[in-house]
């Protein structure tokens, strides 16, 4: 058994959704406002370096506001912002995969920003995830990804079976089917009759400052023949696990926050733990949106 870095699920829960637990808020983060909403949370750091945009950015100590009015001016904005943050090396992992901000999923569009500015900004972004789930001997299994060692965010750990996050423009389904071929060659026809099971909600500090992000989350029970691969090299390999050696490996802390906070949602549908369990309730009002 691998040594255990969180004592019980609750522990990691409240490191990966201190949003409700409160645990972990060492940073002080100040708002910034788009028009009258706070969408994002700065750094002191970063908010001073944004300083240096006196046209696009209104700065008093406490806040920090976006100035431009349209959307279409705030993401041209923006868009000068962060490539300039980038060249200079204050700003890394560069996509060219703009994602929206709003004030809350389906809601009017603020505005759009390269990916890779959203941990700086504090902005609540949102993803797809699936749990790929088989039965071997009676037994449930997972099947669980490792991330390629060459990704800018959490190389090398375990991440569930697929997972993506919603790019600008497309919808949580479009998401989850183009993501599940490219991560784990799941084609279209085997994906049938898939819904959205729920969300969940992870929030934690990174050194880029504030992970915020909604969580679509769905589970496919996959046939015992099948064996995921991946398709578009974001992924190291595939393996299978027994869902006790799962937790075992979500308390050692070789998942990342999102997919351990996936994982265990799921689990929770499946039983384990069972209600009775006196962490129960508590690890569901963690995961709550």
């Amino acid at each position: 058994m691998k040594p255990r870095r969180f004592p019980d699920l609750r522990g990691f829960l409240q490191d990966a959704c201190t949003h409700a637990s409160h645990h972990g808020r060492e940073l002080p983060f100040l708002p910034f406002y788009v028009k009258e909403n706070p969408v994002g949370w700065l750094t002191p750091a970063f908010a001073a370096e944004l300083e240096r945009w006196p046209h696009i950015f209104e700065a008093h100590g406490a806040w920090v506001k976006l100035k431009p009015e349209s959307n279409a001016e705030r993401t041209a904005a923006m868009e000068e912002v962060t490539r300039a943050l980038a060249r200079e090396g204050l700003l890394h992992g560069w996509r060219d995969e703009p994602v929206s901000v709003s004030t809350h999923y389906a809601a009017p569009e603020l505005m759009r920003v390269e990916r890779a500015a959203s941990r700086y900004f504090g902005f609540l972004c949102y993803g797809a995830h699936l749990n790929g789930f088989t039965r071997r001997g009676g037994t449930m299994h997972a099947w669980i990804a490792r991330r390629s060692a060459r990704k800018a965010v959490d190389p090398g750990m375990l991440d569930n079976l697929v997972g993506g996050r919603i790019a600008a423009g497309f919808t949580v389904d479009e998401t989850i089917r183009k993501e599940a071929w490219e991560e784990a060659g799941i084609a279209p026809a085997q994906l049938e009759g898939l819904y959205c099971a729920g969300a969940i909600r992870v929030e934690y500090t990174v050194p880029e400052g504030l992970h915020r992000e909604i969580l679509f989350v769905h589970d496919l029970w996959l046939p015992p023949g099948f064996v995921p691969a991946n398709q578009d090299g974001e992924v190291q390999d595939i393996q299978l696990m027994r869902a006790e050696d799962v937790v075992e490996r979500i308390l050692a802390g070789e998942f990342t926050p999102d997919a351990g906070a996936v994982m265990i949602d799921a689990f929770l549908r499946q039983g384990i733990p069972a209600p009775e369990d006196p962490q129960y309730l508590e690890l569901l009002h963690l995961l709550k949106p």
